[in-house]
C-alpha cells in the first residue's frame, strides 16, 4: 500500500495516483485539510509489540499496518468541526490532532517520498547553501539578515544593480519575485528590520536549469530564461520560457546527488544557472517542488521516474520491482 499526502486540488496527485494504480497499487490519500474533520486516525495497542494503524477517509476505514511507501506531498492545515468555537478548545483540539497525525506517521513501516523532518529541515534556504557547498556545489555570495547594517555593507560590496534580493518561500498570498536592487531603493534597507530578507550577489548568465532528482535518476532541464521579459525569474512567464532537456557535466551531477543523499532526500527539484564561462550555480532546492511543467514542455519521464520510485518502495523487500518501467534500484535515505 502506498500512502500520499495531498489534496484533490494539487494537480501532480492525480496523474501519480492514476499510474500507481494502474500498476495494481493500492493508494490512500489523506487529505490534511479535511482532518480532524472528515477523516480520522487509529492507533491500536493489543497484545502484540506492534500496534494496529488505519486511517478513516469518507467513511471507509484504510489498514496502514503493512503501508511500505509514502509520499509527503503538499499537507494542508487542520480543519476543525465548526462547533468547537471556544479559542481554547479549538487550540487544545488542533495540539492533539497534531499529536495524533504525527504519532501515526512516525509508526508508519514505510520510506518517505521525502520523510517529513528531512523534508521540512531540507526546505531552509540557510541549511540548503551551507549543504550544497559541502556536496562541492558553487553557491552565490549571500546575507539572510533583519539587520539593516549587515544588508548596508553587503550591498555596499557588491553593489546595487549588482545583489539580487528575494523571499525565504513563495506564497500565493504575498508573492515576491526575486528583483534586483535598484539604487532608489538602498534607502529602503531599514525595512529588513521587520523581517530578514535574502541578499545575494547577482549570478550572471543566459541559461537556468532545473534538475530533478528521482531516487537514483537525474533529468535536467535548460530553462532560457534569458529569451523572457524578465529573465531574472523565469516563474513570471512559466508557460511560454523556452526549455529543453539538458545533459548536466558528471561532476555537476554527482555533486547534486551528494548534496540530496547530505539532506536525507528522496526528491528535490534544484535550481542552477550556468555562468557564461560554464560554470554552475546553485541557487536553491524545492524538496515538494513542480516537475509537470518541466515534463509537458521537455518531454523528460517525470511522472514515469517518480512512480517507478514509490512503486519500488511497495514491495516485498524479497521481490524484485516487477512494475518499475526502469528497474532502477532504489536509494532511500538513511
Amino acid at each position: 500500500m502506498i500512502l500520499i499526502e495531498s489534496h484533490e486540488g494539487d494537480d501532480h496527485l492525480a496523474p501519480v495516483r492514476t499510474e500507481l494504480e494502474r500498476r495494481g497499487h493500492d493508494v490512500v490519500v489523506l487529505d490534511s485539510g479535511r482532518y480532524p474533520l472528515a477523516t480520522a486516525v487509529t492507533v491500536a495497542y493489543d497484545d502484540g509489540d506492534a500496534p494496529a494503524l488505519a486511517v478513516t477517509v469518507d467513511g471507509k476505514e484504510h489498514d496502514l499496518t503493512d503501508c511500505r511507501a509514502a509520499w509527503w506531498r503538499r499537507p494542508l492545515p487542520y480543519t476543525l468541526d465548526p462547533s468547537v468555537t471556544d479559542p481554547a478548545a479549538q487550540v487544545f483540539a488542533l495540539t492533539e490532532s497534531d499529536e495524533g497525525l504525527r504519532g501515526l506517521r512516525a509508526l508508519l513501516p514505510a520510506v518517505w517520498v521525502n520523510d517529513p523532518d528531512a523534508d521540512t529541515r531540507a526546505s531552509h534556504k540557510a541549511y540548503q547553501l551551507r549543504e550544497a557547498r559541502r556536496a562541492g556545489l558553487v553557491t552565490p555570495r549571500t546575507v539572510m539578515t533583519s539587520d539593516p547594517d549587515r544588508a548596508r555593507a553587503f550591498v555596499a560590496t557588491h553593489g546595487p544593480g549588482r545583489t539580487v534580493y528575494k523571499s525565504f518561500l513563495a506564497q500565493v498570498s504575498a508573492w515576491r519575485e526575486t528583483r534586483v536592487l535598484r539604487p532608489d531603493e538602498v534607502e529602503l534597507l531599514d525595512a529588513v528590520r521587520h523581517a530578514p530578507v535574502i541578499f545575494q550577489e547577482y549570478v550572471p548568465g543566459d541559461v537556468d536549469l532545473r534538475v530533478t532528482v528521482v531516487g537514483d535518476a537525474v533529468h535536467a532541464a535548460a530553462i532560457h530564461s534569458a529569451r523572457t521579459a524578465y529573465a531574472l525569474d523565469f516563474r513570471l512567464e512559466l508557460d511560454t520560457v523556452p526549455m529543453e532537456p539538458y545533459a548536466l557535466p558528471a561532476p555537476v551531477r554527482d555533486a547534486v546527488v551528494r548534496l540530496m543523499r547530505r539532506l536525507g532526500l528522496v526528491y528535490g527539484a534544484i535550481d542552477l544557472r550556468v555562468r557564461p564561462d560554464g560554470e554552475h550555480v546553485f541557487f536553491e532546492v524545492n524538496p515538494s517542488g513542480q516537475w509537470l511543467f518541466v515534463e509537458e514542455r521537455t518531454g523528460l519521464p517525470l511522472t514515469r521516474t517518480f512512480v517507478d520510485v514509490l512503486a519500488g518502495l511497495d514491495r516485498d523487500p524479497a521481490d524484485g520491482c516487477v512494475t518499475c518501467e526502469q528497474n532502477r534500484p532504489i536509494s532511500a535515505p538513511g
